[in-house]
């Protein structure tokens, strides 16, 4: 029992890690790419949110996919994990998108997109981990 819990941690330990580390370099890409969008080009804040959200997504999916949880499924086993992560990552969307507006009101909008890839982190990691790349 208690090498089975130590082989979980440690398990789930690395798996964070490099959860966490993809994560920040999706986060250097959605916030930069927010920026840009906001402050540079002066589209609007749920749109520019959902344009860096996007492609932070895109890499989120190949580097998790192979690197985080080493899944190396092919055919219909990956084409149902890529639509799993496409409707949890709308979900994530939605959270980001829900948090960045209420708390923009509130706060400088770069501020509030920080908070916001908090919020969205949780999400992420927990619907990866339980609805995408889970062992089956």
């Amino acid at each position: 029992m208690i090498e089975r819990i130590r082989q979980t941690v440690r398990q789930h330990g690395m798996r964070g890690f490099r959860f966490a580390v993809v994560g920040a370099l999706n986060t250097g890409i959605d916030i930069g790419l927010f920026t840009l969008a906001f402050y540079g080009l002066g589209w609007p804040l749920l749109l520019a949110n959902a344009t860096g959200f996007a492609v932070g997504v895109g890499n989120s999916y190949i580097l998790n996919k192979y690197w985080t949880f080493g899944d190396r499924s092919t055919g219909r086993e990956a084409l149902a994990r890529g639509l799993a992560f496409l409707a949890t990552s709308l979900i994530g969307l939605a959270l980001g998108s829900l948090s960045i507006w209420l708390l923009a009101k509130i706060m400088p909008a770069i501020l509030a997109k920080i908070v916001t890839v908090g919020v969205t982190f949780v999400w992420n990691y927990w619907a990866s981990g339980r609805f995408v790349f889970r062992k089956t």
